[in-house]
């Protein structure tokens, strides 16, 4: 029993033994492993710590390349918007602002004085003001709108200022010395014919015209060759000492589509004193007969008008012989190209009130022509054949 416990006590002491072991191998194998742990962990650091370096160095690089990228990019935006601005958006918005303005400065130069307030003009200039480009502003046609307005408001105005002989008078804007007396067909026919240039500087009145006398040489008076109610235009010479420039800077006549209502020329011109004689040798062998015949004719027109009226001559005939004396005279020197250059005239002609002053304060200095489109019949019958 005895030997048994013992063995049963050695046993038990072997196995606390061999436990006793197994833990001292189980502890040094931990301790060597914790060691190899340590050591991988060490070297897991080491790697870990030359690693994380390198990544935040690769990480500030990155961000260095992106912050450059960033910079460079602002920069070059920066230079294209300046390049842009300066190259091409400013000048095309000066381009822009000049060429509205040049429309504007148009359509204030054709919508004035009484189209000023024109519907047309108001559309017009909310056009140019919107407009964003330079190709909407020149489509738009100021001329062709302003030329159909004002073509309406003349055409209107002429209806209005016509007189009892169907007449009217353009008065000039731009020339305030031209007034020019028309019909109203005429009138008409001007207004259908000009675009807005012309007719923004004219108006249309009603004539108010005086009768007046003028004393003017033959070279102002067309030559002596007018006609009772010739349409006529009168021009205005500077008068320079004793010699006379007509002026060059205006061509136009200060009063155009004027009538001679009245011609007197001089009484010297009404003096006759003509004599003619016609002699003759009839000779037979020595016998000559000598043969003469003498007219003379002596009488003065003046004379005889009053003679006339007095009752010492028969009015009516005298009347008859002598009806348009001076104007036929004119006419026979015209065509016997001889005349009395000294020949004066008293000429009774219609101008415009306000032109009475200039008329008779430059008397001297005014030179009155025919148109030929109211040329009298010796003009049409010269012109017919220098043309035919």
């Amino acid at each position: 029993m005895k030997k048994q416990d013992k063995i049963q006590n050695d046993e038990e002491i072997e196995d606390r033994f061999q436990r006793l072991r197994e833990i001292n191998i189980t502890q040094e194998d931990k301790k060597k492993k914790d060691k190899e742990i340590d050591k991988i962990k060490s070297l897991n650091q080491r790697i870990s710590n030359f690693l994380g370096s390198k990544n935040d160095e690769m990480k500030n690089n990155e961000e260095k390349k992106k912050i450059g990228i960033i910079i460079f990019s602002l920069i070059l935006l920066v230079l294209v918007s300046s390049a842009y601005y300066f190259l091409i958006y400013e000048p095309y918005q000066e381009e822009l602002s000049s060429t509205k303005t040049s429309k504007l400065n148009e359509l204030n130069f054709y919508y004035k004085g009484p189209l000023i307030t024109d519907n047309e003009a108001y559309t017009l200039k909310k056009q140019i003001e919107n407009s964003n480009s330079v190709a909407e502003l020149e489509m738009i046609d100021i001329s062709r709108s302003a030329t159909k307005s004002w073509k309406d408001y003349q055409l209107k105005s002429v209806k209005i200022n016509t007189d009892q002989f169907n007449r009217t008078m353009a008065v000039y804007s731009t020339n305030e010395t031209r007034n020019v007396i028309m019909d109203s067909e005429n009138a008409t026919e001007f207004i259908n014919k000009n675009d807005a240039s012309v007719l923004s500087t004219i108006s249309f009145k009603k004539p108010d015209t005086v009768a007046v006398p003028i004393l003017v040489n033959r070279l102002q008076a067309s030559g002596g060759l007018l006609n009772l109610g010739s349409i006529i235009d009168i021009y205005f010479q500077n008068s320079n000492g004793t010699n006379q420039t007509a002026d060059l800077n205006n061509s136009n006549p200060v009063i155009s589509g004027s009538t001679v209502l009245s011609i007197i020329r001089c009484e010297d011109n009404g003096i006759i004193e003509a004599d003619y004689s016609k002699s003759e040798i009839i000779t037979i062998g020595n016998l000559t007969n000598p043969n003469e015949k003498v007219r003379s004719f002596s009488t003065s027109v003046e004379e005889m008008l009053k003679g006339a009226i007095a009752g010492g001559y028969n009015e009516e005939e005298t009347i008859n012989m002598l009806r348009n004396y001076g104007l036929k005279l004119s006419d026979y020197e015209r065509q016997a190209n001889l005349g009395d250059l000294e020949s004066e005239y008293i000429l009774i002609i219609e101008v415009p009130q306000n032109k009475t002053p200039f008329i008779l304060q430059n008397m001297d200095n005014l030179i009155i022509t025919i148109p030929t489109e109211h040329a009298p019949d010796w003009m049409i019958n010269e012109l017919s054949k220098a043309y035919s």
